[in-house]
């Protein structure tokens, strides 16, 4: 009895190597055999790739194939435009001008984004005078909009020192100005004769 069971172990030891030995064959040469037998459909699809005709594909043709191949996935050939719907506002021939008149309708966000956005630009400098219109002054060292707070704001009518609101590009909103306030701001502010739009040829 004892020597049947040696014998049985020794016989699934001899299995266990048998197995990592195929194992690591099917990676050497001896694993082309399957490959060359062509017995494994999958392994055949990863080693020799697939017929592109089988996907639609029309190999004589003498345009790009990505044009009109979507994936191999899809049930039909891609479309060389996609399927979107066109704004009515960009089929206009010719848009209207958009003139400095316009500026007193836009938002505070819309003329800070003018202002920032099209620098050494005329309409850069129509968007500065209508802020300056509502009470905006700009800081010629600290390069920020500031605007002295009121009541309306909820600031207290009487303080010892003014408070400012300033117009933080980075967050694209108005904040409390918690700076120094031992130097004088308002020196450093443009007065509004400095942003005054003049137009060349003008009296």
């Amino acid at each position: 009895a004892t020597g049947g069971e040696g014998a049985t172990g020794a016989t699934g030891a001899d299995g266990a190597a048998a197995t990592d030995k195929d194992k690591q064959n099917q990676y050497g040469l001896l694993g082309l055999l399957n490959v060359i037998r062509m017995t494994d459909p999958d392994l055949n699809t990863l080693a020799l790739g697939s017929d592109l005709t089988t996907l639609g594909l029309n190999l004589n043709s003498s345009k790009c194939l990505y044009s009109t191949f979507a994936s191999p996935w899809a049930d039909g050939p891609s479309k060389t435009e996609p399927q979107y719907q066109l704004p009515l506002c960009y089929y206009m021939q010719q848009t209207p001008p958009l003139k400095h008149a316009h500026l007193q309708k836009f938002q505070l966000e819309t003329l800070f984004h003018i202002f920032y956005a099209m620098p050494k630009d005329l309409l850069q400098a129509y968007a500065a005078q209508e802020l300056y219109h509502r009470d905006w002054r700009y800081h010629m060292d600290l390069k920020l909009w500031f605007r002295r707070a009121t009541a309306s704001d909820g600031v207290p009518a009487h303080q010892q020192q003014p408070t400012y609101f300033y117009f933080d590009i980075n967050s694209w909103e108005c904040r409390l100005f918690a700076g120094n306030m031992h130097g004088n701001l308002t020196a450093g502010l443009m007065s509004e004769e400095d942003v005054r739009v003049r137009v060349s040829g003008a009296k």
